[in-house]
């Protein structure tokens, strides 16, 4: 994980610092996937918070990520905070 990517998401109102993960966004935990190639380490640590998230990563690299074949549970966000794909989470 980039602790740049980290500082930059966490200069957005929208997100806040996290102990239990790398932050929150709309009280649901975010994970840092800077590449393609962390999406699993990603999905893993989602998973350990219940499945239902965000991913972050640098709005450059979106045409790596196809957000369709990203999982319905989770929702993608850039650097900044931007809402890319909201995530799906069940109404209780």
């Amino acid at each position: 994980m980039s602790n740049s990517l980290l500082d930059t998401l966490l200069l957005s109102s929208k997100i806040q610092p996290s102990e239990d993960y790398d932050a929150v966004y709309e009280n649901l935990p975010v994970v840092i996937a800077e590449s393609t190639k962390e999406l699993d380490a990603a999905f893993a640590k989602l998973d350990e918070a219940g499945g239902y998230g965000y991913i972050a990563t640098w709005r450059k690299n979106l045409f790596a990520f196809n957000t369709k074949l990203l999982s319905k549970r989770c929702g993608l966000i850039d650097e900044n905070g931007s809402l890319l794909k909201a995530a799906r989470v069940p109404k209780n």
